[in-house]
């Protein structure tokens, strides 16, 4: 049996998640007979749940040479026809690097790469797209590359108690907040997603924040205006962050992994960007994403917000859109 080609993605989770288009549109043109993801451990079963992968491997990112060596030697002994470098970083060329001359075919943006992605694009959905129309796979489209189908997010675990939105105490609408951010740069202040969180809660509407255990010391000051406000800042899963995503009203916040998991999901999905630069660069994409553009997200006040959220009926107190 062939043992097809590899992909690889290492993270962050929003970088995973959209990579999923690329390896869809692989699936989908039947590229190869075997597909194996190379990533690292704590994506291996949310990568395994989706099926798009025959085989999963898993390594912590090498610290010194050997560990890359090791690594390498690995993954010759497998004899992949392909290498799809869907990371496009400085370890993924010092990874093909140190298979030296007799290196499987890459396609990537590294400069020993078969096929070569000259320019890379702002946004990796983009670069992605490019990259399978440079290899040769079907199925491109005109325009921006689209987000990914994650409608296996939500069949996972489907019909269990803990995807309902009551097994968190939350009623039938509600806007969630995502507090966390997978890339340095400008955040919007704590200050401001407490005024959103308290315009929300006023309107009637159920609030919850979401993020990492990173982000429970923001959230602790948020909930503290109004016992309405519900925390769930490292208390869901990827899986219960798209199923409550998915029958939110919106949610709002940093353009990350879990922004990403709701946006493939369907939910309507407004992240704030500093800049066109970084919306273009950064946005998720789907039928639901909104990027907000403030020219500084420290001078984006709360109520902007809350009224582009009554823009897209996220405050009317009516029936959930069915998904």
């Amino acid at each position: 049996m062939s043992a097809g080609a590899l992909v690889i993605c290492f993270g962050p989770l929003g970088r995973l998640i959209d990579a999923m288009a690329a390896v869809q549109r692989l699936r989908a043109q039947n590229t190869h007979e075997r597909l194996t993801l190379l990533t690292v451990p704590k994506f291996a079963d949310l990568a395994k749940s989706s099926s798009l992968f025959d085989d999963v491997s898993t390594v912590d990112l090498w610290q010194n040479p050997n560990a890359l060596r090791s690594l390498v030697q690995a993954l010759k002994k497998r004899r992949f026809e392909r290498i799809y470098d869907l990371e496009r970083s400085t370890r993924t060329r010092q990874l093909q690097n140190a298979f030296g001359a007799f290196s499987p075919p890459f396609a990537g943006a590294a400069k020993r790469s078969k096929w070569k992605l000259a320019t890379l694009p702002p946004h990796p959905l983009d670069g992605d797209a490019a990259l399978l129309d440079l290899v040769g796979v079907g199925g491109t489209t005109p325009g921006p590359a689209p987000g990914p189908d994650g409608a296996w997010l939500l069949r996972r675990h489907a019909g269990a108690p803990s995807l309902e939105p009551a097994f968190f105490g939350l009623e039938q609408h509600y806007v969630l907040l995502n507090l966390s951010r997978e890339n340095e740069g400008p955040c919007w202040p704590v200050s401001q997603f407490t005024a959103l969180a308290r315009g929300v809660v006023e309107t009637g509407m159920g609030c919850a924040l979401i993020g990492t255990i990173d982000d429970r010391a923001c959230a602790r000051e948020v909930v503290q205006v109004d016992t309405r406000i519900k925390d769930l800042c490292a208390r869901a899963d990827y899986y219960q962050f798209a199923a409550l995503g998915a029958r939110a009203k919106a949610v709002v916040g940093h353009a990350d992994g879990a922004a990403r998991l709701s946006c493939a999901v369907g939910a309507r999905t407004i992240t704030l960007h500093e800049g066109h630069e970084d919306a273009n660069a950064n946005a998720p994409r789907g039928r639901g994403a909104v990027a907000l553009v403030s020219p500084s997200l420290d001078a984006l006040p709360a109520r902007s917000v809350l009224e582009v959220l009554g823009m897209f009926g996220a405050m009317e107190r009516t029936q959930n859109r069915k998904k």
